[in-house]
């Protein structure tokens, strides 16, 4: 991982929520970040840039009997867009692992549903043509284990 890319990231504070446990605070940069949020991605795709910042600037959530992230709402810019997209594609997984909890795949990007403004209609939208293909890299994980 290039460090001094990673620097230029902004980092972001906020508290990882698991069942029955106190909130965990953590600071990380916005790649980390966003392998951090549950369900950030879906089925391994990477948000276009209004789906994201609908979720940056949602402020996460606790989560309840599941895991959660929350953060004082924010929105990025084009350009750090830009420049997180380029670190989601060249960091390899295995440098993000140590420090999210979700980083098991690298994120995929498909700009077919780009044009699809509502966070859960893209979100329904993209697990229904990348669903089984996610799933199917997850059953190749559990073997390598």
């Amino acid at each position: 991982m290039n460090r001094l890319d990673m620097e230029e990231l902004i980092k972001k504070k906020y508290k990882r929520h698991e069942y029955n446990v106190s909130p965990q605070e953590c600071e990380n940069n916005l790649l980390v970040f966003t392998y951090d949020i549950p369900h950030f991605g879906a089925c391994g795709i990477f948000p276009p840039l209004h789906i994201a910042n609908q979720i940056f600037s949602s402020g996460g959530n606790m989560g309840g009997m599941s895991p959660g992230a929350t953060w004082k709402p924010f929105k990025i810019s084009k350009e750090e867009y830009d420049k997180l997209i380029e670190l989601v594609k060249r960091t390899p997984i295995s440098d993000i692992q140590p420090h999210a909890r979700y980083a098991w795949l690298p994120y995929k990007f498909d700009p077919e549903f780009d044009h699809i403004q509502d966070h859960k209609q893209w979100m329904f939208a993209a697990c229904e043509k990348h669903r089984d293909g996610w799933h199917k890299e997850f059953e190749k994980l559990e073997k390598q284990e």
